[in-house]
């Protein structure tokens, strides 16, 4: 028997971008330093769960992803683009100080919304098929070999699809932070972090 498979679905680590409140959506950004030893900190963290390692193919995600598989001695089985982060469009590569000045409205109307999609930017209808996509071709590379893997890429990307399972709000994911889902055969679930 092969299932459930559990997923533990992590943001990557943390970046420059990061650091200073920056959206990077599909702009690729490497790690910084503590980016690095995030990694290095979640790969102990789930020493002995993980079997293999799943990730979207930007810079920030395959180099945490690669700090995990070199730490744990587990391989790294795919870099899938349907896991990355949702496209920002007029925001991306801005601060949020830099939105303000720069499209107030539009700022606006995403301050009452953290979904809402500024001009040039995926729509979240866009994003979440992508994710189910990926993950569950993550499933499908898993079934047979391994019952448990890492799954690394993006806040937004990661907090839409875990709202759709929820079927409510989700406080935002911290860089290298992680939440459990499993699927059974048929459909994804949230898991309890225990």
């Amino acid at each position: 028997m092969t299932w459930p498979i559990r997923l533990y679905l992590a943001r990557h680590g943390r970046t420059a971008w990061n650091e200073v409140g920056r959206f990077q959506g599909c702009t690729d950004v490497p790690l910084d330093a503590v980016g690095r030893a995030q990694a290095a900190e979640l790969a102990e963290l789930l020493r002995g769960r993980v079997e293999a390692v799943i990730s979207s193919d930007l810079l920030r995600a395959r180099e945490s992803a690669e700090i995990v598989c070199e730490t744990l001695g587990v391989p790294l089985l795919a870099l899938d683009a349907d896991l990355r982060e949702r496209g920002y469009g007029v925001f991306e590569g801005l601060t949020r100080h830099e939105c303000m000045q720069k499209h107030p409205e539009i700022w606006a109307a995403r301050e009452h919304d953290r979904n809402f999609q500024p001009p040039g930017g995926e729509p979240r209808a866009l994003v979440l098929g992508r994710m189910q996509r990926g993950l569950l071709r993550a499933v499908q590379r898993l079934v047979g070999r391994h019952r448990e893997a890492l799954v690394v890429g993006h806040g937004s990307a990661l907090r839409m699809f875990l709202e759709l399972l929820s079927e409510a709000p989700v406080e935002s994911i911290g860089n290298m932070h992680f939440r459990e889902v499993q699927h059974d055969g048929s459909r994804f679930s949230l898991r309890t972090q225990g």
